[in-house]
Protein backbone atom coordinates (compact mmCIF):
# COMPACT_ATOMS: atom_id res chain seq x y z
CA UNK A 1 0.00 0.00 0.00
CA UNK A 2 1.11 3.20 -1.11
CA UNK A 3 0.86 6.78 1.14
CA UNK A 4 1.52 9.02 -1.66
CA UNK A 5 -0.55 7.48 -3.93
CA UNK A 6 1.95 8.53 -6.71
CA UNK A 7 2.92 5.06 -8.20
CA UNK A 8 4.03 4.30 -11.77
CA UNK A 9 0.15 3.92 -13.16
CA UNK A 10 0.05 8.40 -12.50
CA UNK A 11 2.89 9.13 -14.61
CA UNK A 12 2.96 9.56 -18.45
CA UNK A 13 4.72 5.88 -19.63
CA UNK A 14 7.57 8.14 -21.46
CA UNK A 15 8.36 9.76 -18.41
CA UNK A 16 8.50 6.72 -16.23
CA UNK A 17 10.49 4.47 -19.51
CA UNK A 18 13.37 6.80 -20.10
CA UNK A 19 13.23 9.60 -16.68
CA UNK A 20 13.35 13.15 -16.87
CA UNK A 21 16.50 13.80 -19.00
CA UNK A 22 15.85 10.98 -21.55
CA UNK A 23 12.54 12.25 -21.74
CA UNK A 24 13.31 15.82 -21.93
CA UNK A 25 16.52 14.80 -24.42
CA UNK A 26 14.39 12.86 -26.78
CA UNK A 27 11.91 16.06 -26.77
CA UNK A 28 14.62 18.25 -28.01
CA UNK A 29 16.13 15.68 -30.08
CA UNK A 30 12.38 15.94 -32.35
CA UNK A 31 12.78 19.63 -32.04
CA UNK A 32 16.33 19.68 -33.83
CA UNK A 33 15.16 17.41 -36.00
CA UNK A 34 11.93 19.15 -37.20
CA UNK A 35 13.67 22.29 -38.13
CA UNK A 36 16.22 20.00 -39.70
CA UNK A 37 13.48 19.04 -42.12
CA UNK A 38 12.29 22.25 -42.56
CA UNK A 39 15.42 23.74 -43.48
CA UNK A 40 15.86 21.15 -45.90
CA UNK A 41 12.89 21.99 -47.34
CA UNK A 42 13.04 25.26 -47.80
CA UNK A 43 16.26 24.24 -49.29
CA UNK A 44 14.25 21.98 -51.83
CA UNK A 45 12.40 24.52 -52.74
CA UNK A 46 14.35 27.28 -53.31
CA UNK A 47 16.39 24.83 -55.34
CA UNK A 48 13.56 24.14 -57.53
CA UNK A 49 12.70 27.80 -57.75
CA UNK A 50 15.95 28.85 -59.14
CA UNK A 51 16.03 25.57 -61.44
CA UNK A 52 12.48 26.30 -62.54
CA UNK A 53 12.89 30.00 -62.91
CA UNK A 54 15.74 31.19 -63.50
CA UNK A 55 17.04 34.56 -62.28
CA UNK A 56 16.74 37.51 -65.05
CA UNK A 57 20.18 39.14 -66.18
CA UNK A 58 19.80 43.15 -65.92
CA UNK A 59 22.78 44.86 -68.07
CA UNK A 60 24.05 47.53 -66.13
CA UNK A 61 25.30 50.32 -68.18
CA UNK A 62 27.44 51.93 -65.47
CA UNK A 63 28.98 50.78 -62.36
CA UNK A 64 29.74 54.25 -60.90
CA UNK A 65 28.46 54.92 -57.56
CA UNK A 66 26.25 57.56 -59.11
CA UNK A 67 24.33 55.96 -61.45
CA UNK A 68 25.67 58.27 -64.62
CA UNK A 69 24.78 61.19 -63.26
CA UNK A 70 26.83 63.68 -64.13
CA UNK A 71 26.94 67.78 -62.53
CA UNK A 72 26.62 70.47 -64.94
CA UNK A 73 26.76 74.27 -63.89
CA UNK A 74 24.09 75.90 -64.85
CA UNK A 75 23.90 78.95 -67.42
CA UNK A 76 23.11 82.28 -66.46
Amino acid sequence: MEACGCGEEHIPWMLAKFGLLGTAGLALGLLVLMMLVGWLLVLGVSLYQRWRFPPVEVEESSRDSLGGFTWRAEDG
